[in-house]
C-alpha cells in the first residue's frame, strides 16, 4: 500500500512539472563561463556545449525545474594546450566523463526578480548539493510579440577538489585555486 501510494506521488510530481511552461535556450546568446585562479591570475574559460531542459512558471515554483547538460569536452579558454590539459584524467577525463549535470531539486523566489536554484551539481560522477542565486526577467519578445523572452543571470562558487577536478600535481591549491566560479547567462523563449 505505501509502495503504491509513493508511485502515486511521484507520478503526480511528474506530471505537474511536465504541464509546466517548456522554455527553449538561444543557445547563441547563452553563456556557461567559469573563472579560476592559477599563480594568483584569473583564468576564464567558458563552455562551449551544453542543453537544458527549462520548465518555469513564476506562479508556481514548486512544479518549475531545470535540467542543463555541459559537455565537459567543449571547455574553451582560448588557450590550445590549456584546453588539451582540461581533458586529461587529471581534470574533467572528458572520455570517461563526457557531461556536467546541473539539476535543480527546488526553486525559491527571493523578491522582485531574483530567486535561488537549489541543485545536485554533478561533474566526473561525483554530485554535490549547490544553491544558484539568479535574477530572471521575463518580458514580451521584440521580434515576435507571440513569444515570451527570459534572461537569467547567475554565479555559484564550488570547490574543485570536491569534484576531483585537479589532481595529481594540481591538487596543491597554492598553484591552482580551489574555488572557481561558474556563471550563466541563459536566454530562452516560448509561447505565451
Amino acid at each position: 500500500m505505501i509502495r503504491w501510494m509513493t508511485l502515486c506521488v511521484v507520478a503526480l510530481t511528474v506530471a505537474a512539472v511536465a504541464d509546466e511552461p517548456r522554455w527553449t535556450i538561444d543557445a547563441k546568446m547563452s553563456r556557461i563561463t567559469f573563472t579560476g585562479r592559477q599563480m594568483g591570475a584569473p583564468s576564464k574559460g567558458e563552455f562551449k556545449k551544453f542543453s537544458a531542459d527549462i520548465r518555469f512558471d513564476p506562479a508556481n515554483l514548486a512544479a518549475s525545474a531545470v535540467d542543463v547538460t555541459i559537455e565537459t569536452a567543449s571547455a574553451d579558454t582560448g588557450n590550445r594546450d590549456l584546453d588539451t590539459e582540461l581533458k586529461r584524467p587529471n581534470w574533467f577525463e572528458v572520455e570517461r566523463f563526457p557531461h556536467a549535470r546541473f539539476a535543480t531539486t527546488s526553486l525559491r523566489g527571493k523578491g522582485g526578480n531574483v530567486y535561488e536554484a537549489a541543485a545536485r551539481l554533478t561533474i566526473r560522477d561525483i554530485t554535490q548539493d549547490v544553491v544558484l542565486p539568479f535574477t530572471l526577467d521575463i518580458n514580451p519578445d521584440s521580434a515576435d510579440p507571440a513569444q515570451l523572452l527570459a534572461k537569467a543571470a547567475g554565479e555559484l562558487t564550488i570547490s574543485r577538489s570536491q569534484f576531483g577536478i585537479g589532481r595529481a600535481e594540481w591538487r596543491d591549491t597554492k598553484i591552482v585555486a580551489d574555488e572557481v566560479v561558474i556563471r550563466i547567462e541563459v536566454v530562452a523563449r516560448r509561447r505565451k
